[in-house]
């Protein structure tokens, strides 16, 4: 592969950022936000369709016992004309009170099936892990060769993400220590270089790539 100066390494890691890190971090948050209006929208159809059984249950049962047990006025002649209208609400508060239960059970297994909470789980974890990757991205003020680490460093662990992303459905993706450690050791290799990547600027201008993210058992974070 041919060398590649400064100049070269910043237009590749322009193009990536604008044309592959943000557009895949749009596309998680994009999925996100499907993801949680529908399960949103099946809950509360879910929650309805209990209502709805409650309030059938019950206002049959009131019906009932206003117009139809022994004494009522619906059991003692004449029968007074609302009584047939009286008689079909009940009906049809029966059938809904019966109906009811089978419309959540099938909003219960449409839950199930699409697993809408699983899949939140999995690109919320994704878009955390590619604003990690986004943390690694290069400054403007390291020199030539810190610059050329970083951007692969930046490259790769948003690769990392992306393929994890894809490649591991129903399973947690690429959890931040191991891109930690991937991190460490693409510094070790610039070390072994002749570079340094945490000296060319002072500490408290790094961008601090674990803000924001939970502890973990190892400590990172």
């Amino acid at each position: 592969m041919a060398n590649l100066d400064r100049t070269d390494y910043e237009v590749r890691y322009q193009m990536f950022d604008n044309f592959a890190l943000d557009d895949q971090r749009n596309y998680y948050a994009s999925v996100l936000k499907r993801f949680h209006d529908s399960a949103r929208q099946v809950n509360r159809l879910r929650a309805l369709a209990s209502f709805m059984t409650g309030l059938a249950a019950a206002l049959a049962g009131f019906f009932v016992q206003s117009a139809f047990v022994t004494g009522a006025r619906c059991t003692v002649e004449p029968l007074p004309p609302d009584c047939g209208t009286i008689q079909l609400l009940v009906n049809v508060f029966i059938l809904l009170a019966v109906a009811m239960p089978a419309l959540g059970a099938f909003f219960n297994a449409l839950a199930d099936l699409y697993q809408w909470d699983r899949l939140i789980t999995i690109y919320d974890s994704a878009l955390e892990n590619i604003e990690f990757a986004d943390a690694q991205s290069p400054l403007p003020d390291m020199n030539d060769q810190e610059f050329r680490v970083s951007v692969e460093t930046y490259t790769e662990g948003a690769l990392l993400v992306m393929s994890d992303e894809t490649a591991q459905w129903g399973q947690s993706i690429r959890t931040p220590p191991q891109t930690t450690a991937f991190i460490q050791k693409m510094r070790e290799k610039a070390n072994k270089l002749g570079g340094d990547a945490d000296q060319s600027y002072p500490s408290q201008d790094r961008p601090n790539a674990n803000a924001g993210l939970p502890p973990t058992d190892d400590g990172v974070g």
